[in-house]
């Protein structure tokens, strides 16, 4: 069996499979998808909260909204996103019990996207219900408070 491609290959063959190759590995990837927590949500009375791709935005109605940074966090922040399970959500709240069969009932399914905000001694962590729906643990300590918000 004889290579199409040789030493002896006609020159200009050689030059167009070279371009083709570099073309093909130059070629754009496609975009990644989008982040399905980016955007404003908003709560019944009309609170919101916009999340950015790396941090968050927190504001009330007719007020200036407050950006969640390590400046606005005494120097303690972090914000990333990721996976936990129905069981790690739930027990965020241990010492309430109420709010943590509130959680239980509102998370059937057995994992969630989350994004999670540390700011301080507090912690945020929303939760991606479906492309509509957030819900919102909010933490300071052994307090917590849940927040459903939908998309704007």
């Amino acid at each position: 069996m004889r290579c199409w491609l040789n030493r002896r290959s006609h020159p200009a063959a050689v030059a167009l499979l070279s371009a083709a190759i570099v073309a093909a590995c130059a070629a754009p990837q496609a975009p990644p998808p989008p982040n399905p927590f980016v955007g404003t949500w908003a709560t019944p009375d009309n609170n919101t909260v916009t999340i950015r791709q790396d941090t968050v935005v927190q504001s009330r109605p007719k007020s200036q909204g407050i950006p969640l940074d390590s400046t606005t966090c005494n120097g303690l922040f972090s914000f990333g996103y990721g996976v936990r399970d129905r069981t790690t959500l739930t027990a965020l709240l241990p010492r309430q019990p109420n709010l943590k069969q509130n959680l239980s009932d509102l998370l059937p399914a057995q994992s969630y996207p989350v994004a999670v905000l540390r700011c301080d001694k507090g912690d945020h962590t929303y939760v991606l219900l479906n492309s509509r729906e957030l819900l919102a643990i909010y933490r300071d300590g052994d307090i917590g408070v849940i927040e459903r918000l939908a998309r704007r």
